[in-house]
């Protein structure tokens, strides 16, 4: 319709007209281009929040995953040491027999936290990576979660550790006393003390099993090392991402006790 009244008036050569429509024209294709650029950026301003919803719900998921793992990194240390304490006080066994064949059985045991970034990976795929209105939370998003994935790699490492330490351990219990069943807790528990000392006196006579529980209790160190490096990781990228979403700050408080249920990996 300007268009045509503008035709009109050149026609006509109305030039106060010509202004006005002239006006009229460019003012309605600039306020067309910044609708549409309000909508676009309102639609933007949508998938990073649902991004960002997302993304926290895997953090929570990590988060409790990696503390599951640091608790029972921490049970397994207990394990070695019992059995390394055991070795020259013979009594630590003859106490609680249930807790000695659970230290020696279990104690090659590890818990690998499951941490994963499926919504981030898809941001990647989709090429949105510049939807995030805080371009270092992307930045920091994407070294956690290559540095978790590089982690992967000592994977294959632990399961040899473990494998040795149930080599060298392999004798030692009885078949009665591998059949023991956990209770609900995970605990093992056993009231044959004379097992439990035979048990002891042939861990006694291998070496070289006494000689790689240090050696497995020095990978649970370097693994809970490393779990409170990860966990602190993923809990401040959770605050920054409750940040941008608004919510209030995470209260951290100290986990409760897992039940230890997990089997070797």
């Amino acid at each position: 319709m300007i268009l045509r009244r503008l035709a009109q008036s050149l026609k006509e050569q109305n030039w106060t007209a010509i202004s006005v429509e002239f006006v009229l024209l460019v003012l309605g294709v600039f306020l067309g281009i910044q609708a549409a650029n309000w909508n676009e950026a309102r639609r933007d301003n949508e998938r990073e929040r649902a991004y960002l919803v997302r993304i926290s719900s895997e953090l929570d998921e990590s988060i409790a995953s990696i503390e599951m793992s640091i608790e029972l990194t921490q049970q397994r240390m207990a394990m070695n040491q019992l059995v390394i304490d055991s070795a020259s006080d013979p009594a630590l066994a003859q106490t609680d027999p249930g807790r000695f064949i659970q230290a020696v059985r279990q104690g090659n045991y590890t818990y690998q936290p499951n941490v994963h970034g499926y919504t981030f990976e898809e941001i990647k795929a989709n090429g949105e990576l510049g939807i995030f209105s805080d371009p270092k939370l992307s930045l920091d998003l994407m070294a956690f979660y290559a540095d978790m994935q590089s982690r992967t790699q000592w994977n294959e490492l632990r399961a040899l550790y473990q494998s040795e330490y149930q080599k060298r351990a392999a004798g030692i219990l009885s078949p009665a006393q591998m059949a023991i069943e956990p209770d609900a807790s995970g605990n093992i528990h056993s009231d044959d003390v004379e097992g439990a000392m035979a048990a002891h006196d042939r861990m006694l006579a291998r070496t070289e099993f006494l000689d790689w529980v240090p050696v497995s209790l020095q990978n649970r160190r370097t693994d809970l090392r490393y779990g409170k490096d990860v966990l602190k990781a993923a809990q401040d990228l959770r605050d920054r991402v409750h940040a941008q979403l608004g919510h209030a700050p995470t209260v951290r408080a100290a986990s409760p006790a897992t039940p230890d249920r997990d089997k070797p990996k």
